[in-house]
């Protein structure tokens, strides 16, 4: 494709920040905008500028997010409540939509300075277009497609709603702006009729400004599950009061909130109901159609949207089919995602969906907000790309003589063979072919959905190179995030901790931190590595962790006895002073009455304990009697 570069200032964070971006782009045209990082305010950037703008996303919980932040938007959404309630209730949002976008303009007796913006899911976007039409501003709006990503990622269960869309709005629109992140790759832009030749625009970034995900990938071990991992991760929480911890600053921080993103809402019912959660306990973001699926007492949404001040619940729960887009406001969560090669379409696209997810956590604040653990399971078995390619050929064969047979036949013979592949069961369609039944100015026809073609190829090169091989995976998952900001020396340490043994984590710690302090305030900053390793490094050294042989028992046992003086310690430096001489009796007296008032009964004093707690030196000297004594002098 003919990519074209924007570079964005230096130190520049947000897409907002950058007065003269909005005259860079294409906005009079169709274009692709590939934001390349996640949480930079693309969306903001349309909603806060002086362009009329419908903003679509296929994900609802997005749109409620945005219109808590912008409430001078329309939103056009209405809960379902009943085919002929909701039939009214869109009749209604229509009605209001039209009173709206009259306020800004349509109307020459009553008018608003500010443009209109209107949010609308994917789904109800046509609504939203037949009352611009109505009111002859169609072309007055740009119509930027969020996360547009999720088309191909949504085909293999929407893909003929998804289609239409497009279709749709590629025939009636002429300013469409395709946003994401993490947009549909290269590979399979062009196969896609309305996106094939467009201008795509990628916007670079001071990696001054960028932080990369700290990201630890665990293989899921026989038996193990996604809701075993979970109940394991809430028994934790519960006994230890926080999800993870780390030195930031020379101070703990603590997480106490956790994001599992996961696969079905299945999943999220059977840990809620096997580990007692409450609903105050619990944050659930999936579609409203599986709202019934969830325990009782539970429903979905409720997400914290006031980043000044978040409240939130210790657990929230998300989908695959619900995160895209949405802002998580937190002072302290940390993440888990459960990649499971289960169901063809809730695998996870490495590519698109795992960016997304690292995204998610928008403020700074959150010391844990690029930290994440994945737990994935391969699947082999996948077919060979020859054996796909070919199983493709026949399909698009047999949908390319399907659509041959259809547009020779009889009117009437045409209206039969619409309504059988529309009454196809959805587990029989895109199965032999492609066919499916599209909207052409207002006419029911046949087509070629070649965007559930894409998603098949997409699926089956995720499989085959991502999910069938562990080491494939986990070098995906890292080429998918990679900002090139983390030292490589630090990535190379992060990687092997990661998968080293038990046995040998502590000496390679040891090592690490030894020749390369430079790195201490990353390492540190890790929640994933064992916090006790920077416990016995701070106090013990890497000479004594040495001297131990970096055996885990006995560097526990040596760390156990130092932290047991830090007290006598202290109040050693407290009652000798440096410089100073002490008799051996003096020294004695001093150290049990130090004993004795911190309660440590039976504990008898001796001259040379003064060695353990101090650096102190022996000397030789004449008192006033003339006579050569033996003192300590305490040192620095």
């Amino acid at each position: 494709m003919n990519i074209k570069t924007i570079t964005m200032p230096n130190g520049c964070r947000y897409m907002g920040e950058d007065n003269s971006l909005l005259s860079k782009l294409p906005i009079n045209g169709k274009f692709i905008l590939n934001k390349t990082v996640t949480g930079c305010g693309g969306t903001s950037l349309f909603l806060n500028s002086d362009i009329p703008v419908v903003i679509i996303s296929p994900r609802l919980h997005a749109l409620k997010d945005k219109f808590e932040q912008h409430p001078g938007c329309f939103l056009f959404h209405t809960p379902y409540t009943g085919k002929a309630k909701r039939a009214e209730e869109i009749m209604r949002l229509m009605s209001n939509l039209k009173a709206y976008i009259d306020a800004y303009g349509a109307n020459p007796f009553f008018q608003n300075t500010v443009p209109p913006k209107v949010l609308v899911t994917l789904d109800s976007s046509g609504k939203v277009l037949d009352v611009l039409k109505s009111c002859r501003v169609t072309d007055k709006f740009l119509y930027v497609v969020d996360e547009f990503q999720c088309l191909m990622g949504d085909a293999a269960f929407k893909g003929n709603t998804d289609m239409n869309f497009l279709i749709r709005i590629d025939s009636e629109v002429e300013r469409i702006c395709y946003l994401s992140a993490t947009p549909i790759p290269d590979l399979f832009l062009d196969e896609v009729p309305q996106f094939k030749g467009i201008p795509y625009i990628k916007l670079e970034w001071d990696p001054a400004v960028l932080e990369e995900p700290n990201i630890r990938e665990i293989q899921m071990k026989k038996g193990e599950s996604a809701e075993k991992l979970c109940s394991q991760i809430i028994q934790d929480f519960r006994a230890n009061g926080y999800f993870a911890r780390k030195m930031v600053n020379g101070q703990m921080v603590y997480s106490t909130e956790v994001c599992i993103f996961l696969n079905e809402v299945r999943s999220i019912r059977n840990i809620i109901t096997n580990n007692g959660l409450r609903p105050e306990e619990v944050t659930i973001l999936c579609s409203e159609n599986k709202a019934s699926e969830l325990p009782s007492g539970f429903k979905p949404g409720g997400l914290c949207t006031d980043r000044s001040n978040p409240v939130n619940t210790p657990f929230t729960f998300c989908t695959k089919a619900s995160f895209e887009g949405v802002d998580f406001y937190s002072t302290n969560a940390i993440t888990y995602v459960f990649i499971n090669a289960g169901k063809e379409w809730q695998t996870l696209d490495i590519m698109l969906d795992i960016p997304q997810i690292l995204g998610r956590q928008r403020l700074d604040i959150n010391p844990f907000r690029h930290d994440a653990t994945v737990y994935y399971k391969t699947k082999p078995g996948c077919l060979s790309q020859d054996e796909f390619r070919a199983q493709q050929q026949m399909m698009e064969q047999e949908s390319e003589k399907f659509i041959d047979d259809f547009n020779n036949a009889s009117p009437a013979m045409k209206e039969r063979l619409i309504k059988l592949v529309r009454d196809k069961a959805d587990d029989k369609k895109f199965v032999d072919d492609y066919v499916d039944v599209f909207q052409v100015n207002g006419q029911a026809t046949l087509g070629i959905n070649q965007l559930v073609k894409v998603a098949k190829w997409n699926q089956w090169h995720q499989r085959s190179h991502y999910y069938t091989n562990s080491c494939q995976l986990t070098a995906s998952i890292r080429s998918a995030v990679k900002m090139n900001v983390k030292p490589q020396e630090v990535k190379d340490f992060e990687a092997w901790y990661y998968s080293a043994p038990e046995k040998d984590r502590l000496k390679g710690y040891s090592d690490f931190r030894n020749s390369c302090p430079q790195y201490d305030g990353i390492i540190l900053q890790n929640p994933f590595i064992d916090q006790r390793y920077h416990e016995w490094y701070g106090v013990l050294g890497y000479q004594q962790l040495a001297g131990l042989d970096f055996d885990t028992a006995k560097v526990e046992a040596e760390y156990a006895n130092r932290c047991s003086q830090a007290p006598i310690m202290q109040e050693c430096q407290r009652e000798f002073s440096i410089g100073s001489l002490y008799t051996k009796p003096e020294v004695k007296q001093t150290l049990q009455h130090i004993y004795d008032s911190l309660g440590l009964v039976g504990k008898t004093a001796k001259a040379t304990d003064i060695t353990q707690y101090l650096n102190v030196r022996e000397r030789m000297i004449t008192n006033s009697d003339g006579k050569r004594i033996e003192v300590y002098e305490i040192m620095p």
